[in-house]
């Protein structure tokens, strides 16, 4: 057959771009053109409504916005703007001369679609948010989900983590409390029994390699930073223990927030949600605001939307599908699905390889997301795809 035309879905990048000898000094403007994006914007009158589409029709784009808009019979719609970051810049820039308040709207579009987190030094690593980082895993506990009991002894623990850094991770997260579904509270001193030991070998071994210390007890908190950890990783996001948020702001550590809707001990009782997304997203945005007016650096907070505390299987993916969302909040984003039982809900198999395949592939989801920080009890196979996915970007 005689083709007039050869034609063919392509990622416009900037490879793309110079591939066909496009100005390379203009490559970046260029990309902007082709990077698409979706705002929601909430709770509009008809009259900014209707304002915000004819505007974003000029700019050669699209809103989406409630069908009785036009009519105005409705008293407030949400509006879904869609465009390359080019149009939406340009659809911004012309809101900001409008009336109805949409000035103020089309200056906050321009600081969200510009938004990056502001870069985190820990020790001597830069967490620049250029790629991903793995989190590994350290459970010392005998009764964790996963690997209870199989790194309990201190020198297992200190020679697994040993491993773990061998295979790439960047960040090791220590964690002498089992947070699975149904799991006991362990009493504050057992706990920091448990973690110090590993704290100070790690860091005697590896004095460059940040640590983490996955705890809600403030006293574990601080008997772990004079042992030399670096980050706090609190499944209840700073709320369980009420000197927690003293403690952490105190220590000017960068914090985990983890989304929990009740305690490990009853989370999994029939948890509901309204909308899950938006639930999560408000809570954190509450969250941020509440821990920036006491003190906190937004700098140092990474939000942690809560896998498997408090969600049922289909609320979890649920959760995932939008977790791109919670990058507005200029935060950056860390994710724990290793292993966790909505993945053995899915593919039905409990077997470990099954369930680190599983894992990998929400993992290139979730990197696709723009998710800042991997937490994963296989390092070696995620830091293998990561490689992989570099080579191809």
């Amino acid at each position: 057959m005689n083709e007039l035309f050869k034609v063919k879905l392509i990622k416009a990048n900037r490879i793309e771009l110079e591939k066909i000898g496009f100005d390379s000094s203009y490559a970046l403007q260029g990309t902007n053109k082709h990077r698409f994006l979706s705002l929601k914007i909430y709770s509009l009158s008809p009259a900014q409504a209707n304002i915000i589409k004819q505007t974003a029709l000029a700019c050669g784009t699209d809103a989406a916005v409630h069908r009785e808009v036009i009519t105005g019979k409705i008293e407030k719609s949400d509006c879904i703007l869609s465009g390359s970051l080019s149009e939406l810049r340009k659809t911004a820039e012309k809101l900001s001369c409008q009336p109805f308040k949409l000035g103020i709207l089309g200056k906050k579009i321009l600081e969200l679609i510009e938004m990056q987190p502001e870069p985190i030094k820990i020790r001597n690593t830069v967490f620049d948010w250029k790629r991903p980082y793995i989190m590994g895993i350290l459970n010392v506990t005998p009764d964790s989900f996963s690997d209870g009991g199989e790194f309990f002894d201190t020198k297992k623990a200190v020679l697994h983590a040993a491993d773990l850094i061998e295979k790439g991770a960047d960040i090791i997260d220590i964690g002498g409390e089992s947070t699975r579904p149904y799991a006991q509270m362990v009493d504050v001193d057992e706990e920091i029994r448990r973690v110090v030991p590993v704290v100070e070998q790690i860091r005697a071994l590896f004095p460059e390699v940040p640590v983490s210390i996955d705890t809600r007890n403030s006293k574990t908190a601080k008997a772990a930073f004079d042992a030399g950890a670096d980050i706090i990783n609190d499944v209840s996001a700073l709320e369980w223990d009420s000197e927690m948020k003293k403690t952490a702001c105190e220590l000017g550590t960068p914090v985990v927030l983890n989304h929990s809707k009740g305690t490990p001990e009853n989370m999994q009782e029939n948890p509901q949600y309204f909308d899950i997304s938006e639930e999560i997203y408000d809570y954190f945005a509450e969250k941020i605001n509440e821990l920036t007016e006491c003190g906190f650096k937004k700098s140092s907070l990474i939000i942690d939307p809560g896998i498997g505390f408090g969600k049922t299987k289909e609320q979890n993916f649920e959760l995932l599908k939008s977790v791109g969302t919670l990058k507005s909040l200029g935060c950056p984003l860390l994710v724990g699905h290793s292993r966790k039982t909505f993945l053995k809900e899915q593919i039905g198999s409990e077997n470990i390889a099954d369930l680190d395949r599983a894992t990998n592939i929400i993992s290139s989801y979730l990197v696709n997301e723009g998710v800042n920080f991997l937490r994963v009890h296989n390092v070696r196979d995620l830091k293998m795809f990561l490689e992989l996915n570099k080579a191809l970007v």
